[in-house]
């Protein structure tokens, strides 16, 4: 299982464009009080340019792992990095 140290590189380095709309999309609800998985799962579901982002993030990073990640820590680094960049 990959590290949460392994993630976070990942996240650091995402070469793919959009992600801080991902970021600031997420971050923004979070920052209005909203549930990390409830502003998540409104982006994604929206369609938006930003979910897009993050599916081709997902596919593109997931070939970066030995082993995947399990999701509820590559979440949480994804909630990380979206609190970071709103200053929540």
């Amino acid at each position: 299982m990959a590290s949460r140290d392994s993630i976070r590189a990942v996240f650091a380095d995402p070469q793919l464009d959009g992600m801080d709309r991902l970021y600031q999309a997420i971050g923004a609800m979070l920052k209005d009080g909203v549930a990390f998985d409830s502003a998540y799962a409104l982006v994604v579901q929206s369609g938006a340019d930003s979910a897009m982002t993050w599916i081709r993030f997902c596919v593109q990073s997931a070939s970066r792992f030995d082993e995947p990640p399990e999701e509820s820590e590559f979440l949480a680094v994804l909630e990380e990095c979206c609190r970071e960049h709103v200053g929540a």
